[in-house]
């Protein structure tokens, strides 16, 4: 698969994923939650941790305009039956986590990451559920996982791209119960495998990073909209 950047470009996207977002954003947060009484109110934490994701957002957009704009052009030239790959795809992913729910019911697991997202939705802080399951989750970490990891690795190994995208995927997506207390709810980072394969599928065969940006944007506006589905039901 084709380079669209620079080694350099590259890492410094990763850095800012991994060091500034995932880990000094939340560490800046927390210190200031503890010290500053004003980050003490909700709204001022979240509104932070959403400036935060916007300008990650916006900093990985605007690094891989061209890819993406030239991407974008060739789905759409065949947009039906595209969209007819991304929702079979889908549909394979659902019928793979059926087994895997079972599986983690029985013995009691816990998917922490949706109960972060169900507790935002439940706080009243709806917009920032949809910035980041609908907006961006499917376009960052499609190109950190797939545009970065997957495609520069995959030119050394096929087998070493799929690995590390898929477990780095699925491991941070389970991250959350590091701060729960319930480290064997990491093992629900099993549902996110079949996601990971079916995203590294469509970016090997289609070489179009729109593919796995539409199959993720479907697979969490689902999810976000059975979540609020759910919390409606309770609440009658």
């Amino acid at each position: 698969m084709k380079i669209q950047n620079s080694r350099k470009s590259d890492a410094l996207l990763l850095i800012t994923y991994f060091v500034f977002y995932t880990l000094v954003l939340s560490l800046l947060l927390a210190f200031a939650a503890a010290h500053i009484p004003l980050f003490r109110n909700g709204a001022v934490y979240y509104g932070a941790y959403g400036a935060g994701t916007l300008l990650t957002f916006l900093i990985f957009f605007w690094q891989k305009r061209k890819v993406l704009r030239e991407d974008y052009e060739k789905f759409r030239a065949h947009f039906g039956k595209n969209c007819r790959v991304v929702f079979l795809a889908l549909l394979i992913i659902y019928l793979c986590n059926i087994l895997i729910n079972l599986l983690l019911r029985r013995f009691h697991i816990s998917n922490q990451n949706q109960n972060v997202l169900g507790g935002l939705a439940a706080g009243g802080y709806l917009w920032l559920l949809i910035l980041l399951a609908v907006v961006f989750a499917p376009v960052v970490e499609e190109l950190v996982f797939r545009n970065i990891i997957f495609n520069r690795l995959y030119a050394k190994s096929r087998l070493l791209a799929y690995f590390v995208s898929m477990v780095t995927f699925s491991l941070l997506h389970g991250a959350a119960a590091l701060t729960s207390g319930k480290l064997r709810d990491m093992l629900a980072t099993f549902i996110y495998l079949p996601l990971a394969f079916f995203l590294c599928r469509l970016y090997e065969t289609r070489k179009n990073i729109i593919f796995p940006i539409a199959l993720h944007f479907v697979n969490n506006l689902v999810a976000v909209l059975l979540l609020l589905l759910l919390q409606t039901v309770k609440g009658a």
